[in-house]
């Protein structure tokens, strides 16, 4: 009988409490989206930056969502403007440790967790010397 086990030592994510990003969860927007799949991507985004915390309508940014739906934004420049928020900032950066806080926006931002300690560092100085904007733009 083959096990399924996966050994928390060997697996770096469960360390940070996340795990690897799953293929089968992607939501692509293609071109000339319908409403359907705009409100999915949006609903998608929502619960990947947040980490399935729930956001109120009114905390939702209804001029990004807008400009995604006329096609003025891309999916990549949505997803900034919600990590830009005032919400996403108190929620994950304002109230956290500094090493959590960069944690949470690889698993938020990249789906995924610190490959290694550096990149938290890197992170860390980018905060120290540019600021919270400019570190989640690198985020890519």
């Amino acid at each position: 009988m083959v096990s399924s086990f996966v050994n928390p030592v060997i697996n770096p994510e469960s360390k940070l409490g996340v795990s690897s990003f799953d293929d089968k969860d992607r939501i692509r927007l293609w071109q000339n989206p319908s409403e359907e799949n705009l409100d999915i991507a949006i609903r998608a985004i929502y619960k990947q930056v947040f980490g399935n915390a729930y956001v109120m309508e009114s905390e939702r940014l209804v001029i990004a969502q807008s400009q995604l739906r006329q096609g003025d934004i891309t999916v990549r420049e949505f997803v900034r403007q919600v990590a830009y928020s005032e919400l996403y900032r108190y929620r994950f950066f304002d109230n956290c440790p500094r090493n959590r806080a960069i944690e949470l926006n690889f698993k938020h931002l990249l789906g995924r967790a610190p490959e290694s300690y550096e990149e938290i560092t890197a992170h860390s100085h980018l905060l120290d010397t540019l600021g919270y904007e400019a570190d989640i733009d690198s985020y890519h």
